[in-house]
């Protein structure tokens, strides 16, 4: 798990100095969905991504009433989300550092858990753990957003996949996986898969909640 951990990492480092670009050419618009969808849920939210995403500030700004932390995975990762944030001018976001996997928050928590551009960087195999965490900390009725680079379909898809396989330098990790089997098999009511393309790369954008127990 340490190793894997430090992959994140340094992944995440790795992609900062270009993916506010990347973000805002590709995948923007999966951000403001997770604004308009997030709207009626509550203070208490989270954002799972490398720091520099480009969703980060409309994400904080849209809960500005509220709480919004910026989970990072060590202070080298939290040192470029804090100067991303002063040069963004984002006042309504706090950055906390924990490490692989871990959330600091109390169990049922949460309101809303955005995870961008995360489960893409990680192995299958940590996916049952860290779904597990993600579910102590959301209250029932919270929601999971997650936007993640789909399984290759098509020979747009195919050659995205066949770009970053070869050129890690763009990639740094990023693979195309599937999460709904581990959504469902821990609980999670899927609301909403689109697939969302630009540029021919595959892009799924994934709403799950914690459902509210009938009494």
């Amino acid at each position: 798990m340490k190793e894997r951990s430090m992959d994140v990492e340094k992944s995440y480092f790795a992609v900062s100095w270009f993916f506010n670009s990347w973000v805002r050419l590709m995948e923007y618009g999966t951000r403001e969905m997770e604004v308009i969808e997030s709207a009626q849920l509550g203070p208490r939210r989270l954002i799972i991504s490398p720091p520099t995403d480009a969703g980060i500030p409309i994400l904080a700004r849209s809960n500005s009433s509220g709480r919004t932390d910026l989970l990072c995975f060590s202070t080298r990762l939290r040192r470029v989300a804090e100067e991303y944030v002063t040069r963004r001018r984002i006042k309504s976001l706090a950055t906390t550092v924990e490490p692989f996997f871990q959330i600091p928050a109390s169990d049922e928590s949460l309101s809303a858990i955005y995870a961008n551009c995360f489960f893409d960087f990680c192995e299958e195999e940590n996916f049952e753990m860290m779904l597990q965490e993600i579910w102590r900390v959301l209250k029932p009725g919270g929601v999971l957003f997650a936007v993640y680079m789909a399984p290759t379909s098509g020979f747009s898809s195919r050659l995205w996949a066949w770009v970053f396989d070869h050129f890690t330098f763009l990639s740094h990790g990023c693979n195309p996986v599937t999460i709904n089997a581990h959504l469902t098999r821990n609980g999670f009511v899927i609301q909403k898969e689109m697939s969302v393309r630009r540029f021919g790369f595959p892009v799924i954008y994934s709403v799950s909640e914690r459902p509210i127990p009938v009494t």
